[in-house]
């Protein structure tokens, strides 16, 4: 008989979010902070909250797959309504995800990766439980297919965890997502997030750590030459790894070994050096790291999970060093990097030659591992 095709889970997709979203599900107490975007005579727009500029990219093209952001013409430079529509619409992205071969995503923000930015614990607060309602409603369409992961204010962390115990108990997401960078000048590890680590583990709920390019939150990097080409490239590795070492050296995931964390869109490449390098730092700098009690790859095989992209080369030869059950992949669809349509046949390419087991697992399985996905 047929052996029945594997099941494919995409651990990073991303919706786009409307506009009118926030006329929706915003608490009219809060309409002050209602996002608002405003075209320049480039084409560039730029999302404010308030008075705070968030972020200024040509959103159209950031939600259109195959775009170039480096697009110098403006008549080119498409609104945000305009962009994939898929992105803002359940039903579309549904008959997208059966073109692709895809039968489960878990979604992640676009706009709403630079909320990390605000300032207003407040607005932070109160927009973040408007994001969370509408993207429950928009997962509602197919909720055994369609998976949210819930946006936490980080800048109040009692309202992050008050937010993340709402999300995960009414509106049923079995994720939730930070950024790598410092929140309000406080990093991942600050004892001032303990709180929402412990309800997190608690409550079994998923930990998504997901860079974004921009040029308000400050990245690695950004002091040296601000060149977007640069920025996009080095960012999100580079984030990532500080901040899952950041994890590690302050006892976060030693307090929490039952939390699952999962380093996102930065590729798998830096995840065996970065290991390997730690491991090594310790002989010589472990007292510096006193609530570490493990070596960071001991860690790291206990409770991480890093993804790949569908055409990662380098993923056959790293899997030893990685642990074949601690990868997933992620589409990116919508964003302007994203393969659409083939990126699963593309995946499915990549790993063509590994055993059964290993092939079932980097298509789906490790992904309902890591984020506790009911069979």
């Amino acid at each position: 008989m047929p052996q029945p095709t594997a099941e494919v889970v995409d651990a990073d997709g991303h919706v786009l979010e409307p506009m009118s979203a926030w006329d929706r599900f915003l608490d009219p107490r809060h309409r002050q902070y209602t996002p608002r975007i405003v075209r320049n005579d480039w084409g560039l727009d730029t999302v404010y909250v308030g008075d705070q500029e968030i972020v200024t990219a040509p959103l159209g093209l950031l939600g259109t797959p195959g775009s170039h952001m480096d697009e110098t013409d403006p008549t080119k430079k498409i609104p945000w309504e305009q962009a994939h529509r898929g992105g803002f619409d359940p039903v579309e992205r549904l008959r997208d995800m059966d073109l692709e071969g895809i039968d489960v995503a878990v979604l992640y923000p676009s706009l709403g990766l630079n909320f990390w930015g605000i300032d207003d614990s407040a607005a932070a607060v109160a927009l973040a439980r408007a994001y969370n309602d509408w993207l429950a409603d928009y997962c509602a369409s197919a909720p055994r297919r369609l998976v949210g992961a819930a946006m936490l204010p980080f800048q109040d962390p009692a309202g992050a965890v008050a937010e993340l115990e709402r999300a995960a108990r009414e509106l049923r997401f079995p994720a939730a997502f930070v950024r790598p960078n410092p929140c309000r000048g406080r990093h991942l590890g600050d004892p001032a997030f303990e709180p929402v680590w412990a309800a997190a583990e608690a409550l079994g709920v998923t930990i998504g750590v997901h860079e974004g390019s921009s040029n308000v939150i400050r990245t690695l990097g950004a002091d040296r030459l601000f060149n977007p080409l640069l920025l996009h490239a080095m960012s999100h590795p580079f984030e990532q790894m500080l901040a899952c070492a950041t994890l590690m050296i302050t006892g976060a995931m030693e307090r929490h070994p039952d939390l699952h964390f999962v380093f996102l869109e930065s590729g798998g490449a830096w995840a065996p050096y970065w290991m390997w390098r730690l491991d090594e730092q310790v002989h010589g700098f472990g007292r510096y790291a006193p609530e570490m009690k493990r070596k960071p790859s001991e860690y790291f095989r206990r409770q991480c999970w890093v993804s790949f992209e569908s055409d990662e080369a380098s993923l056959p030869a790293l899997l030893p060093h990685i642990g074949e059950r601690r990868v997933v992949w992620g589409s990116d669809y919508p964003h302007h990097d994203a393969t659409f349509p083939g990126a699963v046949d593309k995946l499915r390419a990549a790993v063509g030659e590994l055993p059964p087991s290993t092939r079932r697992g980097l298509l789906g399985d490790n992904a309902r591992t890591l984020y506790r996905l009911p069979g």
